[in-house]
């Protein structure tokens, strides 16, 4: 663990032990100013003091890693960091699953958009109600999936403007979406303020991730093709009534979408090879 991480990690034990950097030093044999500058990132110690510091705070080396360990694990789940001894071949399985889960999404996004539009005008579901559930976790997952790619992306083309909006877009599609599951007959939130809320965060993150594709260098013309076109859907559900036009065209940006990955694995690909 390097610095500042490691400093936040030995103040965080200190706390829950509860003792003061004083109280510490004592049992250290080094001074406050070390400490001081320790947990504030200032310095990086060597491994004896590192072990000295723990071994006062009733800790080891494991209990230094445990937070890390699992945020780098959640980050590699996520593509968010990249494991640099993995070989070219992983990076073509996640972008190949990534382009697979866009298509499979935009056939949900089309069940979805029918049974939405049937419980609109008739006030019931045209699907039976576990079907619709299935359709709606399964819809999150490929999304997330799918969006997923963009963060690898991000990572390859040292965009990290579109690593932090594509896991920013999973975590607003989820709760949105996992609300409405909840929520099935809408019974707390009425349909109509429910949309308006769908619009306004669909909306926003479009707009957001349009930005990024802007940003999206070395893939030719098409990302910014596709941050154009998901900008301007984007502002068309922020206006609200023409979120009715903007739903069906999101499905059409989500293919181009799919084709910006296809794109970045031809590319990839030829750099390889070259």
């Amino acid at each position: 663990m390097k610095q500042p991480e490691l400093g936040q990690k030995i103040l965080e034990l200190r706390q829950l032990k509860g003792v003061t950097q004083e109280e510490l030093v004592e049992q250290c044999n080094i001074s406050v100013r070390t400490i001081q500058r320790i947990e504030a990132g200032e310095t990086m110690p060597r491994m004896y003091t590192i072990k000295t510091i723990l071994s006062a705070l009733d800790r080891d080396l494991d209990d230094l890693n445990q937070a890390s360990l699992f945020e780098t694990k959640v980050k590699e789940a996520m593509l968010f960091s990249i494991d640099e001894g993995k070989d070219v071949s992983f990076l073509f399985k996640q972008l190949h699953i990534g382009w697979i889960a866009g298509v499979l999404s935009m056939i949900l996004f089309i069940f979805e958009a029918i049974e939405d539009t049937y419980y609109i005008m008739n006030k019931e579901y045209l699907y039976a109600k576990p079907l619709t559930i299935t359709i709606g976790v399964a819809s999150i997952l490929v999304f997330s999936v799918f969006m997923r790619s963009f963060i690898l992306l991000g990572n390859l083309f040292k965009n990290d403007v579109l690593k932090y909006v594509s896991i920013l877009f999973i975590a607003i599609n989820a709760v949105v979406c996992i609300y409405a599951l909840i929520d099935l007959d809408f019974e707390y939130l009425p349909v109509e303020a429910y949309g308006i809320i769908f619009l306004i965060c669909w909306g926003m993150m479009s707009l957001f991730f349009g930005i990024a594709l802007l940003k999206l260098m070395g893939l030719g013309n098409l990302p910014k093709a596709t941050g154009m076109l998901q900008i301007v859907i984007g502002a068309m559900m922020l206006t609200i009534f023409l979120g009715i036009v903007a739903g069906p065209a999101s499905i059409i940006a989500q293919g181009f979408s799919v084709a910006v990955i296809l794109k970045a694995i031809e590319v990839i690909k030829k750099q390889v090879n070259a």
